[in-house]
């Protein structure tokens, strides 16, 4: 495990150096005490659960609280804990259960900073003939990737089924693209993606078999290392700041949302982005508090698939300070005042 994720460090980090070059303060090392105010926010897969992200750019929210952010998709979940572990990533947005098998596979020390979901937000869809989600037992299912959300979110379905991995044939594709080509090609049965990835395939007559929101999950969480929260924590707090606020604007200002989404998530048809929108708007916070239970699972889930033991307390790597400091000083409930 050690072994595999040296090498997918230093993958990420070369591929980063090549890329854009080193983010200044990166890691932690700054000379100015406040650390520097330019981040690399690393997000996993195309869909519209990133939109707090895609607004905070379009609508210049991180260049309101002085930051000078940018945004990068990364390939998969793997990648995201060895964008962390290198520096090439100073905030990570994905699945927790992914980071937290980093954590436990190595000496890194990571901090969660806020969760704007905290359900699977994931939808499947898959041929016509599959008329329930007990119709998939025994079909081939397409994935991105070992260890991503999809990944998980299958997980949580199989053991609310009372199934084995053995009932369903997992098939990983490396992206969400590829899942969507698979699915139209016929080497899978189903797919599970984010709207309005897998949405777009109704186009050719396929379904939607079911949602994964019932399941809570740190699904989508933002996480930073230690050192560098401690060394940058004014570009940490302003982070955290334009997410809220930004989160907010999904909340209130429906056109604005789907416009990003239509700019970001690969789909330039109004209606798929609606109904994106229409899916994840109940399923945002407001106030993105990382429940320190669902965390806990995310240890206990990766440490079970890694074969490891999941640390006893992990409230350690629980960081809601800066989203305790928005609420008590009025900043979050002043942005839902009409």
């Amino acid at each position: 495990m050690r072994a595999r994720l040296l090498l997918a460090v230093s993958a990420v980090a070369a591929l980063a150096l090549t890329a854009c070059g080193s983010p200044e303060g990166a890691g932690g090392s700054s000379s100015d005490d406040a650390g520097s105010m330019k981040m690399t926010i690393g997000y996993t897969a195309i869909g519209a659960a990133y939109d707090d992200l895609y607004v905070c750019e379009d609508q210049g929210i991180f260049e309101k609280y002085g930051l000078d952010a940018e945004l990068t998709l990364l390939n998969s979940s793997s990648q995201l804990f060895a964008g962390l572990a290198s520096n090439s990533v100073q905030v990570g947005a994905g699945v927790a259960k992914s980071t937290a098998s980093g954590v436990l596979g190595s000496d890194i020390d990571l901090r969660y900073i806020a969760l704007p979901i905290p359900v699977y937000y994931l939808e499947m869809w898959g041929k016509d003939t599959i008329t329930s989600p007990d119709a998939v037992k025994g079909m081939r299912i397409g994935l991105s990737s070992p260890g991503s959300l999809g990944d998980a979110s299958v997980d949580a379905f199989l053991a609310d089924k009372g199934w084995s991995e053995d009932d369903i044939t997992k098939v990983f594709l490396k992206s969400t693209p590829a899942e969507v080509t698979a699915l139209e090609q016929g080497a899978v049965d189903a797919i599970v993606t984010q709207p309005p990835t897998g949405t777009k395939t109704r186009e050719q007559g396929f379904v939607k078999v079911m949602d994964f929101t019932k399941y809570p999950a740190a699904a989508n969480a933002y996480t930073v290392k230690a050192d560098y929260l401690t060394s940058n924590e004014k570009a940490v707090a302003a982070f955290v700041k334009a997410e809220t606020e930004c989160l907010s604007i999904l909340h209130n200002d429906r056109d604005t949302a789907v416009a990003s989404i239509v700019k970001h998530s690969g789909t330039d048809d109004q209606e798929l982005a609606e109904y994106a929108y229409d899916f994840f708007e109940p399923l945002w916070a407001k106030t993105p508090t990382v429940d320190p239970d669902l965390l806990a699972e995310a240890f206990e889930q990766a440490a079970a698939e890694n074969g490891d033991k999941a640390p006893a307390d992990t409230s350690k790597y629980v960081d809601n300070s800066m989203v305790d400091d928005l609420q008590s000083d009025g900043f979050i409930d002043s942005l839902y005042q009409k």
